[in-house]
């Protein structure tokens, strides 16, 4: 639900309208010519947070200078050659592009793309005032800077760091009350249903990541330390994966028809998790108050003793192979679990400190395969590069738009927000577009009609001010993409107003100004419609097959624990599976809007849910397995678990992935039988699954008393884990066969 009042906003946008009537005051009064950049670089400068503004405003500083340099080294080489001119400058503008995907200095590379479309259109008609062109474009880039940084000085300055530390706490109580609810339902005599983890958990890695991304620039600590903060996010996921597994064999030994659980083991369960309720809720006071490690231990301890408890030779006395076997399975996972909560207390103990992790502990940065860095970065590369091509050929040839290097600006400036908003799901182009058209028409009665009628600038602040004010508010109290057309609205606020040295007001001199705008945006939106024709359902459903071939490939490549690398593959995939389930989650509300039935949004919710605990539950059983990987006993796990189950797991995502791949553009009646064919395959490799883990529980645990007890009862906690993936499968199978897929399916064009 959209949120209209904000009290922070208010103060952000009173920053940022003080900011842009202030840069607008300082490059009139130097007489600068076409000075709307400074204001502009306040708009989009302006953050809640000063280190924020500060690392981007040096990152604008650094992408300006640099694009000026390049464009003027290109026109001084190349001033002579009309089409090679145009074609280098193409391919800079494409390579600006590309690098924005995948840099941690994406605004500096778009800087340089906008930075090279502003002076290379400028010199295109006078050649002779490149340099000083180039002199003022990064001149006024500079005043904006500056400006925005006195402002937030000024005016209360915020830590983004406050936003990550809340989040997680946060994440953690909601942990806490989900052991609460497990202990209460366990131990009730009524016996409630087991609670499953809420949606909002699931979601809490991919928020507080963004949050760590806006916190890095902001504040030093994090930036240094954003390493150690990212193993926090890492060890908060594996909690999460190996709750939903030790919850699915709770319920396999609580509830289902075989279910064995007597009150007194009901009653160690209980105060087992209650022991790490409380152990969570001293790790939420980190870092304003480091946890007590004396008492964050003796709960962990207690938690370990009631653990302990339910495999006492006088409680697995009773008790058949299989029961035994998930009385050894949950022990196993609970016993993970206080290690990650363990692990979690060493991590916050160093955060508060304000030290890293050892190298060791730290999580490692892999970087994407080229292949992939081209598939997700070349398409928005070759688009500006085309688009460059098409509105400056245009102008020379037809000398439209009127104002030539303000369409090719927006051209550059729409794919450069599309490529640095990384969600081209969001469409953020086309609502920037819908603000750019908005503005033209709000921004013509104040410059037609009232800005005529002031004298000095202080009344020209006046009336500027409540426009900027609002806009500005809206901008920073709705969140993207709903914000998306008050940016546009923003944008034509500034260059519509026309402010120049020596001000005049002329309505055709205006409406050239917004058609030229409009033209650069209409032809960058013509050529994404192209390259981005898929309706928000397609989208779902390749989003959705291209997860489950993601989590295939992950599921085969890990297989074999024998490998030395097995920690750099697995945080390979686990980066590949996370940026495709960010971009999924943007995609679903749009799919659910799209719906043609009431059922929809349910169905489409249902989908997501299903495909984060499935991937929840095989991150966490690839984490437990990381730790026995590359040894000899590795390969004892691959002759058991490892080369029964893995091959079932595999089956079931094939089958999963001929569903969604089988249906044609229509809806047929061979269609139809092969989807319900594959979709019974689906669920007989899961019922065969199921089997195969309940009579591999019971070998593995007549293994253990006979063999290596440590192996065994790691091996058995692994195969917890496996019932907890199989029971994410099903689930998933009922969200996939709850979706009529070929009524979706619908044509490119």
């Amino acid at each position: 639900m959209t949120t209209f009042w904000s009290p922070p906003a208010l103060l952000s946008a009173l920053k940022t309208t003080i900011g842009i009537l202030t840069a607008w005051a300082i490059v009139l009064w130097l007489q600068w010519p076409d000075p709307f950049l400074a204001p502009l670089a306040v708009m989009f400068l302006q953050t809640p947070y000063l280190g924020a503004s500060l690392r981007k405003g040096l990152m604008r500083v650094l992408g300006t200078l640099a694009g000026a340099l390049l464009v003027l080294g290109l026109l001084a080489w190349l001033i002579q050659e009309r089409w090679s001119l145009i074609g280098m400058l193409s391919l800079v503008l494409a390579g600006a592009i590309y690098q924005m995907r995948h840099s941690r200095y994406a605004y500096a590379w778009l800087m340089v793309a906008v930075t090279v479309a502003i002076i290379a259109a400028d010199a295109a008609a006078r050649p002779e005032l490149a340099f000083q062109l180039a002199v003022y474009r990064t001149s006024e880039a500079i005043i904006g800077i500056l400006v925005v940084l006195v402002i937030n000085g000024i005016f209360w300055p915020r830590s983004g760091g406050v936003a990550y530390h809340q989040t997680y706490s946060a994440s953690l109580a909601t942990l806490a009350e989900h052991l609460r609810a497990t202990a209460s339902s366990l131990i009730d005599p009524q016996r409630p249903e087991l609670p499953r983890l809420a949606s909002s958990s699931l979601k809490a890695p991919t928020q507080l990541r963004e949050i760590l991304t806006a916190a890095a620039l902001d504040t030093g600590s994090f930036r240094r330390l954003r390493r150690t903060y990212e193993a926090q996010i890492q060890g908060l996921t594996g909690m999460l994966g190996t709750l939903a597994g030790l919850g699915e064999n709770l319920r396999l030994a609580a509830e289902h028809e075989r279910a064995f659980l007597n009150l007194g083991q009901r009653r160690h369960i209980a105060a087992a998790l209650a022991a790490l309720d409380r152990a969570l809720e001293q790790l939420r006071s980190a870092p304003r108050a480091p946890p007590r490690s004396d008492r964050l231990a003796a709960s962990l301890d207690r938690a370990r003793r009631h653990g302990d408890a339910l495999l006492s030779a006088s409680a697995l006395a009773v008790h058949s192979g299989r029961e035994s076997a998930l009385l050894h399975a949950f022990a196993g996972q609970l016993g993970r679990l206080i290690a990650l909560v363990e692990a979690q207390h060493q991590t916050s103990l160093a955060i508060a400190a304000g030290r890293s992790l050892p190298r060791s502990e730290l999580p490692l940065e892999p970087r994407p395969l080229l292949s992939e860095r081209l598939r997700t970065a070349l398409p928005n590369a070759l688009l500006v590069a085309a688009i460059f091509w098409t509105l400056t050929l245009t102008w020379i040839q037809f000398q439209w738009p009127p104002s030539g290097f303000l369409g090719v600006l927006m051209g550059v400036v729409l794919i450069g927000i599309e490529t640095l908003q990384n969600a081209p799901a969001l469409e953020p182009g086309r609502r920037i577009a819908l603000g750019v058209a908005l503005g033209v028409l709000i921004t013509a009665p104040v410059y037609l009609l009232l800005m005529p009628q002031l004298q000095g600038f202080a009344e020209l602040a006046l009336v500027l001010f409540p426009l900027y004010f609002s806009i500005s508010y809206f901008i920073h109290a709705l969140t993207p993409p709903h914000n998306l057309p008050f940016t546009g609205m923003g944008l034509m606020a500034i260059i519509m107003v026309s402010l120049e040295p020596r001000q005049t007001f002329d309505a055709v001199s205006y409406f050239d100004t917004g058609l030229s705008v409009l033209t650069g945006f209409a032809v960058a939106l013509i050529f994404l419609s192209i390259a981005q024709s898929l309706p928000p359902r397609e989208r779902l459903r390749r989003l959705t097959l291209r997860l489950l071939r993601l989590l295939e490939r992950a599921q085969a490549d890990l297989a074999d624990l024998s490998q030395t690398d097995f920690a750099m593959r697995l945080a390979r995939h686990e980066l590949g599976l996370r940026e495709t389930l960010k971009a999924l989650d943007q995609v679903a509300p749009l799919a659910a809007k799209a719906g043609s039935t009431t059922e929809a949004p349910e169905q489409v919710q249902a989908l997501t849910d299903a495909l984060q605990r499935l991937l929840l539950t095989i991150k966490g059983l690839h984490r437990a397995r990381a730790p026995w990987s590359g040894g000899a006993r590795a390969r004892i796990l691959q002759t058991t678990l490892g080369k029964t189950l893995s091959p079932v797991i595999l089956s079931t995502l094939d089958g999963f992935s001929l569903l969604l791949e089988r249906p044609s553009a229509r809806t047929t009646t061979s269609t139809t039988t092969s989807t319900t064919s594959s979709t019974t395959s689906s669920t007989a490799a899961l019922d065969d699954a199921r089997r195969l883990v309940v009579a591999e529980l019971e070998r593995l645990d007549q293994a253990r008393r006979s063999g290596d007890e440590t192996l065994a009862v790691y091996t058995l906690m692994i195969a917890g884990h496996y019932i907890a993936v199989t029971h994410a499968l099903r689930n998933l199978a009922a969200s996939l066969e709850a979706i009529d897929w070929p009524a979706w399916r619908v044509s490119r064009f």
